[in-house]
Formats: C-alpha cells, sequence, structure tokens
C-alpha cells in the first residue's frame, strides 16, 4: 500500500513539474512576448491576463469541492489540465480575446486542479507520510521554475525581445511540455486507502471516484461554507493570505524590479545626467534583462531545498512541531524584505530606473547589487516553501475526512489577495509594499502557531476534536 501512495505522489508531482515548467515559464516572459506584438500595450494586456487568471481562480473555489465530489480527484486534476494546455498554446498566436478567455478558463482550471490535488495528496498519505509525501511534490513542483526559467535563460540569451520565430518555437515547445504533463496524470494509479472500497477504472468516466469522498456536489459547498466560520480556519485564513502576497512579490513584482533595473536607457554605456557617473558605476554589476530568469532559478532553488529540508525529512523536523517550521520562515522572509529594502530603488516595482531615483537615494547602506538581488530570490524561495509545506500538513491533519473544501479555501484566499497585490503593485512605491508584507508575515505566522497549539492541546487530551 505504501509504495502504491509513494508512487502517486511522485507521478502526480512530475506531471505538476511538466504542466507548471511550461506555464510558469510562460507568464514569467509574458509580458516581453506580448511587448514584441502589440509593442506599446503588451504589458497592460499580459498584466490584465493574469489578473483574471487569479480572480477567476479565488471565485472558482467555491465550485471547485462540488466538482471534484463529481468526477473524483484524478479525473478532476485532468479537466483542470486542459486550460493550461490552452492558455500556452493561445501565445503561440496571441489574439487579445482569446487570450482573456484562456485566462478566465485557466483561473477555473486553475481551482479545479489544486483542490482535487489536495485531497489526492490526502488519501495517499498517512499522518507519519504527510510531512515527506507533501515535501516529495513541493520539491518536484517547484522544480519547474529552475527547469523552466533555466532553459529559457539559455534560450534567450542576451535577447530583450522575442521574434516571431522565437515565439512559434518556444511556445510551441512549451505548449508540448505542458500537455505531457496532463497525460502523465493518466498513469495515476488508485488510492490504497480506497483498496476495500467499489471497483476502480482507469477508463476515467464520471463515476471515477478515484479520491473523492462519497458527498453531494450542495453538501460539498455547504462544508466549505460552514468549515469558513470556524475559529480554526479564520485564523489560518490570515496565514493563507501572506502566503498569497507573498506569491505575487516573488513570482511577478521582484522579476520586474531586476528587469527595470536594467532599463536600456540607462545601461551600462549611458549616464545619469550629462557628465555624471555611469549605471554600472552607480550599481555593484550590471543588471541585464535576461536575470529575471535567473532570480526564477533560484527562487525554484530555495523552494526545492525548503521542501526537501521540512517535508522529506519531516519525520525528525515535525517532532517540534510545525510552529518553529513558520517562525523560521517568517524570520527569513523579513530578513529578506529588509535586504531588498536596501537593495532595490523604491520605484523599480513599476518604473525604469530615473535620475530622481538614484539622486534621492541616500539612505541605503551599499549601491545596489546583482549578486545581493539574485540571493534575495533565493531566500524569498526558501521562506514561501517553510510557510506552503506546513499549511498543507496542518490542513491534512486538521481536515483529513473531507480535505477538499479545506484546500478550496486555502487557494480561495491565496489567489484572491494576489490578484489584489498585481492590482496595487503598480502604483504603490516598494517601502509600502514591503511594510504590508511584514505586517501580514507577523499576522499570518501568529494564527499559524495559534492554530497549530490547539491542535496539539486536542491531541493530548486537553479538548476533545470538534
Amino acid at each position: 500500500m505504501g509504495d502504491v501512495a509513494l508512487y502517486n505522489v511522485v507521478v502526480m508531482g512530475l506531471a505538476f513539474l511538466c504542466m507548471f515548467a511550461a506555464f510558469q515559464t510562460s507568464t514569467f516572459i509574458e509580458a516581453t512576448v506580448l511587448k514584441s506584438v502589440f509593442y506599446k500595450t503588451g504589458d497592460q494586456i499580459a498584466f490584465t491576463s493574469v489578473s483574471i487568471i487569479y480572480f477567476v481562480f479565488a471565485f472558482a473555489n467555491s465550485i471547485a469541492p462540488a466538482i471534484v465530489s463529481l468526477t473524483g480527484s484524478k479525473m478532476s486534476m485532468i479537466l483542470g489540465a486542459v486550460p493550461y494546455c490552452l492558455f500556452v498554446g493561445c501565445i503561440i498566436y496571441p489574439l487579445v480575446p482569446v487570450l482573456y478567455v484562456c485566462s478566465a478558463l485557466l483561473g477555473l482550471g486553475a481551482a479545479v486542479l489544486w483542490t482535487a490535488q489536495g485531497e489526492f495528496l490526502t488519501v495517499n498519505s498517512t499522518d507519519e507520510t504527510m510531512s515527506r509525501n507533501t515535501g516529495i511534490f513541493w520539491a518536484l513542483l517547484q522544480s519547474s521554475l529552475v527547469v523552466g526559467n533555466g532553459a529559457v535563460y539559455f534560450i534567450m540569451g542576451d535577447a530583450t525581445d522575442i521574434s516571431n520565430h522565437l515565439r512559434y518555437k518556444l511556445y510551441g515547445i512549451l505548449t508540448c511540455v505542458c500537455t505531457l504533463g496532463m497525460l502523465i496524470l493518466l498513469i495515476l494509479r488508485k488510492p490504497p486507502t480506497l483498496n476495500n472500497k467499489k471497483d476502480y477504472s482507469l477508463s476515467l468516466s464520471a463515476t471515477d471516484s478515484s479520491a473523492a469522498p462519497s458527498t453531494s456536489p450542495v453538501k460539498a459547498i455547504k462544508s466549505m461554507i460552514k468549515l469558513l466560520g470556524t475559529k480554526d480556519m479564520l485564523l489560518l485564513a490570515v496565514c493563507f493570505c501572506y502566503t498569497g502576497l507573498e506569491l505575487t512579490f516573488f513570482s511577478g513584482i521582484y522579476g520586474t524590479m531586476i528587469g527595470n533595473m536594467a532599463d536600456p536607457v540607462l545601461g551600462v554605456n549611458a549616464t545619469i545626467e550629462p557628465g555624471a557617473v555611469k549605471l554600472s558605476e552607480y550599481t555593484n554589476g550590471e543588471f541585464k534583462k535576461n536575470q529575471v530568469l535567473l532570480a526564477g532559478v533560484l527562487v525554484g532553488v530555495g523552494e526545492i531545498l525548503g521542501g526537501l529540508l521540512f517535508g522529506i525529512l519531516g519525520k525528525r523536523t515535525i517532532k517540534f512541531g510545525r510552529d518553529p517550521i513558520v517562525v523560521a520562515g517568517l524570520i527569513i522572509h523579513l530578513a529578506t524584505y529588509f535586504v531588498v529594502f536596501l537593495n532595490m530603488l523604491p520605484r523599480s516595482p513599476f518604473a525604469a530606473v530615473d535620475f530622481d531615483d538614484l539622486l534621492n537615494d541616500h539612505y541605503r547602506l551599499w549601491n545596489p547589487s546583482v549578486a545581493v538581488a539574485l540571493v534575495c530570490a533565493f531566500t524569498l524561495g526558501l521562506g514561501d516553501s517553510l510557510f506552503n509545506t506546513q499549511i498543507y500538513g496542518i490542513i491534512a491533519a486538521l481536515y483529513s475526512e473531507d480535505s477538499a473544501p479545506a484546500y478550496s479555501l486555502f487557494k480561495f484566499f491565496q489567489s484572491l489577495l494576489s490578484g489584489i497585490a498585481f492590482l496595487y503593485s503598480s502604483y504603490i512605491v516598494l517601502e509600502y509594499q514591503l511594510a504590508i508584507l511584514c505586517v501580514t508575515a507577523i499576522m499570518g505566522t501568529a494564527c499559524f502557531v495559534s492554530v497549530e497549539w490547539s491542535l496539539k492541546k486536542r491531541r493530548d487530551g486537553y479538548q476533545a476534536i470538534q
């Protein structure tokens, strides 16, 4: 039984690795690609596309448990993967209305995919193997950042624009990789916890309940609404919201900041003002456009390392509880935000470096450094992995009997705050964005720790589990 469960976790992780290597790479360079097609409006089209994905994703989580309940977690993951392939493929020949429709479909598909994924992971895990399985899945998933961004980094070289030929080639390959990930889901096997239940079919029919609890769609929706009113879920929701904000920061805003520091108007041969110093003399190393992709690779390395240390080795680390791990994630992120504040320029999230940024920049201890920026990318990924692996673990511990509504609420709050962060990131300077992250990080960690301590007391017999 254990072998089947481990097989399912690894296969699911490989499928997600392929799908998200294609999807995350697509969104990472989407603005650059669309600028080469639509020129001045390309970045706004890309921003609108991402916003549609996150907002539809957030509200589609209200119906995702019902779909998973009807079709089963395996079939739901396959259905949810289809829009990812459509979205990546539509950028080969981008048409704005088609892109927006595919973005909306992807938001719906993502809600179904992630709800089913969380449930499938739960039914393939026990209390003893949840941390290990979460770590394995998380490490494989986040390897997509390394694989996808690394491949595009070498393909693009120093290019700041993408030709039609390169776009056809790149997105054709990415579409094939995404489709491969969807097909890998077909070879998932029956979870061992269901071996004594009804016959299982690999035919992917609507009656396949591969990991779905035997509940009606109406009950699934009611269960999610009821769950939202509980003290534990309300507290965890604060932590969920923080993961949404920091997801937007490391996956969208931080790369944009590095790209804006490499604006060609103030490149190595340009001057800040007539007769003044060169930008390359102001910064500790030259910022380049392709370093956006290097930052993505290092975020992935941090995510993988965190998954390995606190997921796969969870039997050793979990004996002290989940709360020290989340507190460690908090410390890493707070330290990273402080260094980012010192290393990057105030308007870098939404504007290229200009004279005012440099002439009014008096508070920093060192000049902007490429090396420091890339190290911060690594620690952003490391801290994120500590939060997310422990969130998966505590959800599985609290809601093992019916985890789909809990995972839906997790993704609802996370994606809703991600969408909001994408909206305000174009208008708020770096200092205030970092302040928002710091405050919500502290609040989210405090709420997580409160739930974890309450769970420990219940398990120790102080309080009956509700």
